[in-house]
């Protein structure tokens, strides 16, 4: 359950600081960004403070040296991009931001702002890159398809030989990592979504409640660190279920995948004279 206290403290805290920016005179906006941008309906408790600062034209460099204008109750602040930081404030509100001009702000990479404070002489028609929430995806057409399916059984079959070699963190990598984004996309690309706001930049955002029958199988793909073999069958089982037209011409690469993982549940890998996994 969403806690208001919580969600209210966000939303101070916004105001704090595009006082704390009207005060410093070097900056022209607050835009908000993600769910305290333009997509405030799901804004949560767990949500992060994400927002970009305009700055007056010569003033980025001001503003990223004196965080000033943030307001009391500062605890961190670290510096992870030349342009922004992540910081925390007293009571556990987290936020990552960045600064820049006019120009650099039309040429950077965001979606959905939603303009919290605005200086009175700060240009009207800034970039806010607004969307809808069911925004519709453009289909993965067959070349993409037989990537995804390929890169996720070569994956596959790579992670269960690591995994009998002893490579337990390399092949929890290859297969509940690589191969698991790659079957997502062909699942997400497949299976029609719950409504609801998809991210722009991440498959795996809000992935539970738009595809929620998906969703089941993610315990299966996800064993963890001793579960490669029992990941490589859940996420074959997961292709398989999609009924891709590329499947038939993937199952000879599927089959020794199926073969190593029941190998690997079975014992130690038996190896041939030359150190070779049997095939």
């Amino acid at each position: 359950m969403t806690s208001p206290d919580a969600v209210a403290a966000l939303l101070h805290r916004l105001d704090l600081i595009a006082g704390g920016l009207a005060a410093s005179g070097r900056a022209l906006a607050l835009l908000g960004l993600g769910s305290v941008g333009a997509e405030l309906d799901r804004m949560d408790q767990f949500s992060d403070l994400d927002f970009f600062v305009v700055a007056r034209d010569g003033q980025v460099r001001a503003l990223l040296e004196d965080l000033g204008w943030l307001g009391d109750g500062l605890v961190q602040a670290f510096r992870n991009t030349p342009d922004g930081f992540k910081v925390l404030f007293e009571g556990g509100v987290y936020g990552e931001f960045a600064v820049f001009d006019e120009a650099a702000l039309r040429g950077a990479s965001f979606v959905n702002a939603r303009v919290v404070w605005l200086a009175p002489d700060a240009p009207r028609d800034l970039p806010l890159r607004r969307r809808p929430a069911a925004t519709a995806t453009a289909r993965l057409d067959a070349a993409a398809r037989t990537h995804h399916l390929g890169e996720a059984l070569t994956n596959l079959l790579v992670g269960v030989r690591r995994f009998r070699r002893g490579e337990r963190l390399s092949a929890w990598q290859f297969t509940q990592v690589y191969a698991l984004g790659h079957a997502l996309a062909l699942a997400a690309d497949a299976t029609p979504p719950a409504p609801g706001w998809a991210d722009a930049f991440g498959l795996e955002r809000r992935f539970e409640a738009r595809y929620p029958g998906l969703a089941a199988h993610l315990g299966a793909c996800l064993p963890g660190l001793d579960g490669t073999p029992g990941a490589a069958l859940g996420l074959l089982n997961l292709l398989e279920e999609l009924r891709l037209p590329e499947w038939a011409g993937a199952l000879p690469l599927a089959g020794q995948v199926r073969r190593e993982a029941g190998a690997a549940l079975a014992g130690p890998a038996a190896l041939d004279a030359r150190g070779r996994l049997p095939g």
